[in-house]
């Protein structure tokens, strides 16, 4: 398997394993922006890979946005805001394992910029057969309730079919790409079955005002929905900064 792999870190590949190595730093602030990558001879005696491999594997992380290379100041870590963000890699670092509470917060703050629209846009499809795949979610969501595990994977089917009957290819691009990002945080919404049987009115607001072609009602159902990940999210931030960065 070469990198790029959602489901876990990459194998395989000499190369792959420098950029998974070296691109977890990066992201998890172990390499801050303008640091100078060790020395070519040290890096391949620390990753046990050859020089070749060494190289593609920088190459790959400049694609990224992660690194850029000087022939006079050597190699360096790019500032963040020159970052892939919607890169499987890039996501997979900085949401799996090792999510901070700001991260979170920034992906909850994204699912209110789009999912209320996906949801609008569901609503207002002519395709029957995209709002009855919505309403199937739901039956799922019904169905996988007290096993938290299956409710994870029912949940994210269903918001994925919102995105899918909206019928806008760029919006359901963005959700795709981010997905990594939402597999690893939705556990921290579906903690408890008591927590996630109280999301299921919500959920079935969004599901019978799509089918409706209830546009505004569906809109402000997802609101809802997603405004309460937005708040555990920030709960999550608020506990774990220091006093002197807490809210004001």
């Amino acid at each position: 398997m070469t990198t790029g792999s959602t489901e876990g870190r990459p194998t395989g590949s000499r190369h792959a394993q420098v950029v998974d190595e070296l691109g977890a730093r990066i992201v998890r602030g172990l390499l801050p922006p303008g640091a100078v990558l060790p020395k070519e001879d040290d890096l391949v005696t620390e990753l046990g890979v050859g020089r070749s491999a060494l190289r593609e594997g920088v190459k790959m992380l400049a694609g990224k946005g992660l690194l850029e290379t000087r022939t006079s100041a050597g190699t360096r870590v790019r500032a963040r805001e020159f970052w892939n963000h919607l890169d499987p890699d890039v996501l997979r670092w900085r949401f799996t394992d090792s999510a901070s509470a700001q991260d979170i917060s920034t992906l909850a703050d994204l699912r209110i910029a789009l999912e209320p629209g996906a949801a609008r846009l569901a609503a207002e499809t002519t395709d029957r057969a995209a709002r009855a795949r919505v309403q199937q979610a739901m039956t799922n969501l019904w169905a996988t309730v007290d096993e938290p595990e299956q409710f994870i994977e029912a949940d994210l089917a269903f918001h994925r079919a919102v995105f899918v009957a909206g019928d806008n290819d760029l919006l359901l691009y963005i959700h795709d790409a981010v997905d990594v990002a939402m597999r690893a945080v939705r556990p921290l919404h579906t903690r408890e079955i008591e927590h996630n049987r109280d999301t299921l009115p919500n959920h079935e607001k969004v599901a019978a005002a799509i089918a409706r072609g209830h546009h505004r009602a569906a809109e402000a159902a997802m609101r809802d929905i997603v405004e309460v990940a937005r708040m555990d999210a920030v709960l999550l931030r608020d506990r774990t900064l220091p006093a002197s960065e807490g809210p004001s």
